[in-house]
């Protein structure tokens, strides 16, 4: 069953269609000038969901298994992957295993690691494949669980923002392509593709 996150994402997309592709589509591709940057408008608020998605499905892993550790001082593959990921230096061992120093004790470790991918988290800003590798493998998504075709189109839609925003309307707005045919059913895909990522995410612990 797909996650209350999934749910979100996909009823605010919706209400974002409503909003901003609120006009007909033309079979000529003779679409106004208001009409494209409603469609540009509509790319780069889309592009914001699925970020705010990915940070928090992120963000509720990283909770989950701190909680648990906590709770049952047992290490879960999140854990583990965080240590991996995101432990800074290698300590040493003490000489006396009675004498080990705060810094370099097990709970510490894990604290930090789970503060550093929180940190992460909270500076991610994209959701390209280098963002995803950043949020996800840290908390213990392995290489082979990652689509190729949702990273493609992870990609696709973080260089389309890209190009809306930073570039003035003169050059973005002619490369806004048909906002039913390919924009709206692109990031409809997108959307489509999320939920098996959003099955095997909530699997994370």
């Amino acid at each position: 069953m797909p996650s209350r996150e999934y749910g979100t994402l996909r009823k605010n997309v919706g209400n974002l269609r409503g909003q901003f592709l609120n006009f007909q589509k033309r079979l000529d591709g003779s679409y106004s000038v208001h009409e494209l940057t409603q469609c540009r408008a509509f790319i780069t608020f889309c592009h914001a969901e699925v970020e705010i998605y990915l940070e928090t499905v992120a963000s509720k892993i990283v909770t989950a298994a701190e909680r648990h550790w906590h709770r049952h001082g047992r290490v879960t593959n999140a854990v583990a992957a965080m240590l991996a990921y995101r432990s800074q230096k290698q300590l040493s061992l003490p000489d006396n295993p009675t004498e080990q120093g705060r810094k370099s004790k097990f709970e510490t470790l894990v604290g930090n690691a789970i503060s550093a991918q929180r940190s992460a988290i909270k500076g991610n800003h994209g959701i390209m494949p280098k963002n995803i590798s950043e949020l996800y493998l840290p908390i213990g998504m392995t290489p082979n669980q990652f689509d190729e075709a949702l990273l493609i189109q992870l990609k696709n839609l973080g260089k389309r923002r890209g190009d809306h925003v930073h570039q003035n309307s003169q050059v973005s707005l002619p490369k806004v392509r048909d906002p039913f045919d390919d924009e709206l059913q692109d990031i409809e895909f997108l959307v489509d593709e999320i939920e098996a990522f959003d099955l095997l995410a909530s699997g994370l612990k």
